[in-house]
């Protein structure tokens, strides 16, 4: 599934012979999918209504594996050879796929490097974009300062409302900040002054890989809070992003019962080359105004070539 192994410059193929090159190799790696699939489903099918739900979920699962993956291989072959692709929204919007046999596949793409950094945005810039996509002014400090001390290697709290060891002993928490950088957004519901209408707020523009730091507040605010996009926003450019980590969620569904795959995958950076840093298994996607996309016919297509129903 590595992506800088297939086509490189110089091997002589013209743009539609690469696009059909990798056509093939996807519907290949598809097919691949399919066998493994058939085979999990020939062991486990004995007739019980309990076998039959397993069969489902092992079906489910390699199904919405292969969707990932397929996304994963668009994006890089994408990057190297500038060819016409899937283009999934990269914002994290919800797009529900038909794939036939009354099942759906509810997709998500979100760029990281659109995101604000736990770990490398400085705090004004937290501070302006929290204020706007509407974490209460009373703690828009407190928050952005206690993220400024959770990930910094000292012992000094930052000026108006950071929070050290003792401040965090003070409001009777048990733990202290990392002084090291955030893991994973989650963290954020570790700081003394979060709550969870602040963390609903915050974590759908959180992340812990833009490796620059850089966001587009403007499309955050027009995405998440349209009616805060004032006129200076609006006039501001678009900040580009470095496309180099994406998170991809893919739950398929299919007679209420879901299987599916979260994944962060890097297409650079420094964590690695091109490669998934995670692969989680999940079964809950947001699908409330879930959208229809064009990609979706060819993810429905590409299923069918790789292998029977």
């Amino acid at each position: 599934m590595n992506p800088r192994g297939i086509g490189r410059p110089g091997t002589g193929l013209g743009r539609e012979e690469e696009a059909g090159f990798v056509l093939l190799s996807v519907l290949g790696i598809l097919a691949v999918v399919s066998a493994i699939l058939a085979g999990a489903l020939l062991q486990v099918r004995s007739g019980t209504a309990l076998t039959q739900a397993r069969g489902r979920i092992v079906q489910l699962q390699g199904i919405a594996d292969g969707i990932t993956r397929l996304i994963a291989y668009d994006l890089g072959v994408r990057r190297a050879y500038r060819l016409a692709g899937l283009d999934f929204p990269e914002d994290g919007t919800v797009v529900a796929c038909p794939l036939g046999g009354s099942r759906t596949a509810f997709v998500s793409l979100q760029d990281q490097g659109r995101l604000i950094d736990l770990n490398r945005t400085p705090r004004p810039a937290m501070e302006e974009a929290f204020r706007l996509l509407g974490v209460p002014d009373r703690a828009v400090l407190a928050i952005a300062a206690e993220i400024v001390d959770y990930r910094d290697a000292d012992d000094v709290p930052e000026p108006t409302g950071g929070a050290e060891l003792p401040q965090y002993r003070g409001r009777g928490l048990p733990w202290g900040p990392r002084n090291a950088p955030f893991a994973g957004v989650d963290e954020i519901e570790r700081l003394p002054s979060m709550t969870p209408d602040i963390a609903a707020i915050l974590r759908p523009v959180l992340t812990v890989y833009n490796e620059g730091g850089r966001f587009d507040l403007a499309a955050l605010v027009a995405r998440l809070r349209p009616s805060h996009l004032d006129g200076s926003l609006r006039q501001a450019g678009p900040v580009p992003s470095p496309r180099q980590y994406f998170r991809m969620s893919v739950v398929v569904e299919q007679a209420g019962t879901r299987a599916g795959r979260s994944a962060i995958y890097a297409l650079g950076g420094t964590r690695t080359g091109t490669d998934f840093l995670s692969w989680q298994q999940a079964s809950v996607v947001t699908t409330t105004a879930a959208l229809s996309h064009r990609a979706c016919a060819t993810v429905a297509a590409a299923l069918r070539a790789g292998g029977p129903e």
